[in-house]
């Protein structure tokens, strides 16, 4: 089973070495996308067996557009994305994988919730996973991870407009409408010296995003 993991990095150079050096432990190739970044994340991602640059910053969700199709087009079986930032631990790759060998399409490492997390993120899981349920009857806590696997020839079910942090969500809001199966596990909420979730404004942002996604479909 070919294993590619998509790394999206925007001004990322303090976590990109560690991520990328985690993550080559478990796949077989690994591609990171740097989205326009102005400090040194290309010098640091040099490990990566291939560097794909956006000469500006287009978004997370081009980002890994771009990654995801480059994969595509080395015939890969299944598709790991993970952040650049050390938000995620590249040692749960293995635990992915192995939901994907049981056979589930996509698998989403889903942060706890603890005491640790800001009330404000609580409640902001809380209020997305329940109106993203009501809406995609898909039971999903963390739709807004963005650590997961899924299988390459899901790809056209799960393609998105989102060009922001929306992205995660939207990949997902077809699962129920193609029977696709899905898993999620639990990961440890990991926060850095920056601000890390969903922020209140991105919350409305997604919900209204939500809104819209449903119209349409």
């Amino acid at each position: 089973m070919k294993t590619i993991a998509i790394i999206p990095a925007y001004n990322e150079e303090k976590n990109i070495e560690r991520v990328i050096e985690g993550t080559k432990k478990y796949v077989n190739y690994t591609i990171v996308v740097n989205d326009g970044s102005i400090d040194k994340t290309v010098e640091k991602a040099r490990k990566a067996d291939l560097v794909l640059t956006h000469l500006v910053n287009m978004g997370k969700g081009l980002a890994l557009k771009t990654g995801i199709e480059a994969a595509i087009q080395k015939k890969t079986d299944v598709i790991i994305t993970i952040d650049a930032d050390m938000q995620h631990d590249p040692d749960d790759i293995p635990r992915l994988l192995k939901e994907i060998k049981r056979g589930s399409d996509i698998v989403i490492g889903s942060r706890t919730i603890d005491k640790e997390m800001p009330f404000v993120l609580k409640f902001g899981n809380w209020f997305l996973h329940n109106s993203f349920k009501k809406l995609f009857k898909v039971n999903i806590k963390d739709t807004q991870s963005g650590f997961r696997a899924f299988k390459s020839s899901i790809y056209p079910q799960l393609k998105w407009a989102s060009e922001g942090y929306a992205v995660e969500t939207e990949m997902l809001i077809n699962l129920n409408k193609y029977n696709l199966e899905y898993k999620e596990i639990p990961i440890k909420a990991v926060y850095t010296d920056k601000y890390k979730g969903t922020t209140p404004v991105d919350g409305i942002k997604i919900f209204l995003s939500m809104l819209l996604w449903k119209l349409k479909n």
